[in-house]
Formats: C-alpha cells, sequence, structure tokens
C-alpha cells in the first residue's frame, strides 16, 4: 500500500510538471523560458532543464532541438557564472570563517584537486548528477579560472541536453514519457558509473 502511495503521489508530480511544459511549450517566449529555467535549475531550482527541453520538443515540432539545447547550456553558464561570483564575494567578506571550514585536509585536498583539473572537474559536474552548484560555488571560492570554468560547464551541459532533445525530437511523445518516469534512474546509473570511475583512478587501476 505504501509503494502504490509512493507511486501516485510520484505520477502526480509527474503530470503537474508536465502541465506546466505544455503551458510553457505553447507560449511564444517558449525560448526565454527554457533559458530561464537553466538558469533557475543551476542555482536554486530542482527541475533539470533536458526534462523540460525534452518535453517542449515532444509538443512543439517547429523549434530546432539544436538551439533549445544551445539556449539550455547558456543558461546554465549563466547560472553557475552567479555561483561562482557570489563565492568569490562571499569568501573575500568571511575569509576567516572559509579559511577555518576549508583550511583542513580535506579543503586543501578538494582546493588541489580542482586547480589542477578545473576543465575536468567543472565538465564532469555539468555532464553528470554531480553537485554541480557546489563546484561552481567552490569554483569561486578557490578563484579558478571563471571562463574555463564556465565553458566547461556550457560544453558539459551542451552535451547532456543535445543527447536527452534529440532522442525527444526523433521519438516525440514516446520519449518525453520515458525520459519524465525514468530520468532519476538513469542518473543514479551515470553517478554510479561517474564514482567507479573515480575509485579506480584513486587506487591506480585505470
Amino acid at each position: 500500500m505504501e509503494h502504490a502511495s509512493d507511486n501516485q503521489v510520484l505520477n502526480h508530480d509527474v503530470k503537474r510538471v508536465d502541465r506546466w511544459i505544455r503551458y510553457v511549450a505553447t507560449r511564444t517566449w517558449v525560448r526565454t523560458g527554457v533559458y530561464v529555467v537553466a538558469v533557475l535549475e543551476a542555482t536554486i531550482s530542482p527541475l533539470l532543464p533536458e526534462l523540460v527541453v525534452a518535453a517542449i520538443l515532444s509538443y512543439r515540432k517547429d523549434i530546432s532541438w539544436k538551439l533549445l539545447s544551445i539556449i539550455s547550456a547558456c543558461g546554465s553558464a549563466t547560472g553557475v557564472a552567479i555561483l561562482y561570483l557570489l563565492g568569490k564575494y562571499l569568501y573575500r567578506a568571511h575569509e576567516a570563517f572559509f579559511e577555518h571550514v576549508l583550511g583542513g585536509a580535506l579543503g586543501v585536498y578538494t582546493q588541489k584537486l580542482l586547480s589542477g583539473n578545473t576543465f575536468v572537474s567543472m565538465f564532469l559536474a555539468a555532464f553528470t548528477p554531480l553537485p554541480d552548484r557546489i563546484f561552481a560555488f567552490l569554483s569561486g571560492v578557490f578563484a579558478l579560472s571563471l571562463p574555463i570554468t564556465i565553458l566547461a560547464f556550457f560544453l558539459g551541459r551542451l552535451i547532456r541536453v543535445s543527447i536527452v532533445a534529440y532522442f525527444s525530437y526523433q521519438f516525440g511523445d514516446e520519449a518525453r514519457k520515458y525520459i519524465l518516469r525514468h530520468s532519476r534512474l538513469a542518473l543514479v546509473c551515470v553517478l554510479g558509473l561517474v564514482i567507479l570511475y573515480v575509485l579506480l583512478k584513486h587506487f591506480g587501476i585505470l
């Protein structure tokens, strides 16, 4: 009974999101909507932009999936720039606090890891389910290269959104329903592969 109740709640949430996306898809400001969703997702919102793009494309065949993917990636890059600047500002304003929190071995290791692999780290954060907001914020705290951070996030999100957008454009409504139902499972699988790669790399197996 409890499992069935959980499924009903999930289905209700999916339908509610789907109704909202269908409304956005029929508006003239749909491109602006995609951009805003991507900016918000990169900063405060849990709604994945690729799901929004995929659902819109299932309703609108007159919009280029490539264009929506680029717009979405630009929105994500904008959100990341905001978090970067916020992290940099807060670090300067409260340097003693950040030195206390990040001054330990873990903080030093994290800074060294991100500084030495800025592009790869930010690309993976954008492309996979890794906590990208934390990466973006820390990139500002550690004063990493802003252009590299933005470029890496843009490319990572562009590829991620483009893959989903392409299949949604090609297969329409069926792809939309499948993506909405199985997005969490897909993201968990990708995250599992990333964690496996990091562990294998750490122990020198790869």
